[in-house]
Parts: C-alpha cells; structure tokens; sequence
C-alpha cells in the first residue's frame, strides 16, 4: 500500500487544475449545476474527473460547475472523507433550497466518489459515522451520478459498471440505501483496482477511469439530464 501512495502522490503533482468556485450571489442557471469531488491527493478543484464535467458543460448549454471543498486526505483517510460527506450534505441542501428547479449532477472520483455515494446512500460502512440516505427532497434534484474507483463499491449494486466483481476496501454494510438513486447512478469499478476492488494492486486500472470511461460517463450524465 505504501508503493501505491508514492505512486499516487508523484501521479497529482503532475496534475493541474483551476479551482471552480460558485459566486455568492450566482443566479440559478437552466442547464446542470455539475458538483465535482475529486480524489485523495489531489489538487483544491475538480482533480482528473473535472475532465468529464468539462465536455458535459460544453454539451448542456448554461450549466455550471463547482468543486466540492474538503481536504481530500488519504491518510487519515476517515475524518477527510466524513468532512466532504457534512461539506457535500450542507451544499446541496443550500442549492436545492435556493434552486429548487435547477438539476444537479454529481461526479466524483476515488474518495470524492465515496463521499458523494455516502451522501446519497447514508454512510454505513464501518469505521465511518453512520448517516442517513438524503431524503426525496434533494434526490429528486438529482439528474445523475457519476462515480469513478469508488471505495464503498458492494457487490450487487445494479449500477456498477466494469470488470470488478468483488467490493471496495470499504463497502457498504446498508447498500440499500441507494435505493432511491440507484436509477440515475452509474459506477465504475474495473478488476485489479485497489480501492475499489479490495485485493487489487493496479494503481493504474484507478487512475485510468476518465481515460477507458470518459466517453461513456458524459454520454450518461448528458442522457440523465435530458431524461429527468
């Protein structure tokens, strides 16, 4: 695991992002309003998923996109991911209370991709503090999910995308919680990945979801948005 954290912190330093943050007086826009939560690691701003959200802006006419702020920290790994979980519950009942129309899409990756399924589906993995699943209220705001390398990934959900067929290091205790997403949700998760995948060693398969799956990811975000 140590190799992978070297490998993981050589490949962010390389990466470069603008931090995408929503003005306090921003009107509610007509086209998606994109949340991104990026992964442990990386940079303040969208990470390498920001790529997706990028083509769905360029595809969704009058859309915005905003980065989720937490640490992103891998180690401790918890109390990160349980600060983007409280940060990402706040943010969207702030929007959905302000722009009760406006559809939202939400992509993460790595940790950001755990904190945005445990703030839809409850957080019921052990060693997290147990939450709820979010109510009707703001999941009907939700056009589509998108999640890349999630660590809460449980074997049977109906959403998973890839050649995974095991479970994150974290999985779900309560997958059942997802319910009420589990339609607009879609998640990648290929074998060998070692987050989630527990047992992989192929840091690579982690890093490659933007690349193997971009196409398909803003295909789905794009299509939920016009369905919904």
């Amino acid at each position: 695991m140590l190799l992978i954290l070297r490998y993981l912190i050589l490949f962010v330093t390389f990466v470069t992002c603008q931090e995408y943050v929503q003005p306090g007086n921003a009107s509610c826009v007509s086209g998606a309003h994109i949340i991104v939560a990026r992964g442990s690691l990386e940079p303040r701003g969208p990470g390498i998923i920001g790529a997706v959200a990028q083509q769905v802006l360029q595809r969704i006419p009058h859309s915005e996109m905003i980065s989720l702020e937490y640490p992103a920290i891998y180690n401790p790994y918890q109390p990160s991911q349980m600060e983007g979980v409280a940060a990402l519950s706040v943010m969207l009942a702030q929007y959905v209370t302000v722009c009760p129309k406006t559809k939202i899409i939400l992509l993460g990756f790595s940790q950001g991709a755990h904190v945005i399924a445990d703030v839809m589906c409850g957080a019921s993995s052990i060693g997290f503090l147990p939450t709820k699943p979010s109510p009707s209220a703001m999941t009907n705001n939700i056009a589509a999910v998108v999640l890349m390398g999630d660590p809460s990934t449980t074997k049977g959900q109906p959403f998973h995308v890839g050649s995974s067929v095991g479970k994150g290091i974290f999985p779900r205790q309560k997958p059942e919680g997802c319910q009420c997403v589990s339609d607009k949700t879609v998640s990648f998760c290929d074998a060998g990945d070692p987050f989630c995948e527990a047992g992989g060693h192929d840091l690579r398969t982690h890093m490659n979801y933007v690349t193997a799956y971009g196409h398909v990811a803003v295909d789905y975000a794009v299509g939920m948005f016009h369905r919904t």
